[in-house]
């Protein structure tokens, strides 16, 4: 049974002969957007059907795309993917509001203009969440010593053998790794470097474990592009604008306030 990576695969293979760039695909992807906006602004379960299945379109050309073997991947493409995936969220917004108000829903345009607000916040809760770490000022580098100062050994100072710079005081785990003894680091403590790298590996190994459980269950939570065109796709075929753009701000709320609550977690999802 062949898979939907084997598809996107193949896929992206037969694009790649056809000498298709990823930019390409996102545009392609956006014109599919445009057309799934159209069709929700008919405000009917017909119109819901094929918006959802236009949608469909969209995430299979990410899916194609992050397949592809990277062609361009400059800045001015890589910004102007960026621009595309939100107009293209935009303009299913748009379609949706326009059938919406077509269809005589109150408060059309209201929900939508919430929807875009939580959007947003969503946005830039995750981005100041993936944005790295300001780096620690640390101690200025000590200036060496002039010429003048260091050679004090006479005109034979340079060829002399000098005594060790730094500290002269033995390193037990040194002495542990040449040997492989246990050294007592303080009074009734022993230990040896081995068993505690050991359980450092122990740690790190059960903290891998448990980021690749929750991994899921926090791209679930960050209600990134995909999950989002999903809800519109199941809301505004079932029931109508009002509660696709209602369901929008309910995601956005979760992924702000996950956000909150695991401000470690630093994989912001578009």
């Amino acid at each position: 049974m062949v898979d939907g990576g084997t598809v996107t695969r193949l896929a992206a293979r037969v694009l790649e002969r056809g000498n298709l760039t990823r930019a390409a695909v996102t545009r392609i992807s956006a014109l599919a957007a445009v057309g799934a906006a159209v069709w929700f602004s008919r405000a009917d379960t017909v119109g819901g059907l094929a918006g959802s299945a236009f949608l469909g379109a969209v995430l299979f050309c990410d899916a194609v795309r992050d397949r592809m073997r990277a062609h361009r991947r400059d800045a001015l493409t890589l910004w102007l993917a960026a621009m595309l995936s939100r107009l293209r969220e935009y303009a299913v917004h748009l379609g949706l509001a326009l059938g919406a108000a077509a269809a005589g829903v109150g408060g059309a345009w209201g929900w939508a203009a919430g929807a875009l607000i939580a959007l947003a916040l969503r946005d830039s809760f995750l981005a100041a969440g993936s944005a790295p770490a300001a780096p620690v000022p640390g101690p200025e580098p000590r200036r060496s010593a002039p010429s003048a100062q260091r050679r004090t050994g006479g005109l034979l100072g340079d060829l002399t053998p000098q005594p060790p710079q730094g500290s002269r005081v033995n390193d037990p785990v040194l002495t542990s790794r040449l040997f492989g003894t246990t050294v007592v680091t303080a009074p009734g403590a022993t230990g040896t470097r081995s068993a505690g790298e050991r359980e450092s590996r122990t740690e790190g190994r059960l903290e891998d474990s448990a980021a690749a459980t929750f991994a899921p269950v926090r791209r679930l939570l960050s209600f990134s592009q995909p999950a989002r065109f999903l809800t519109v796709a199941v809301t505004a075929t079932l029931w109508d604008a009002r509660v696709a753009f209602v369901t929008l701000v309910i995601g956005c709320a979760v992924a702000v306030t996950a956000r909150l609550v695991d401000p470690s977690d630093r994989g912001a999802c578009p």
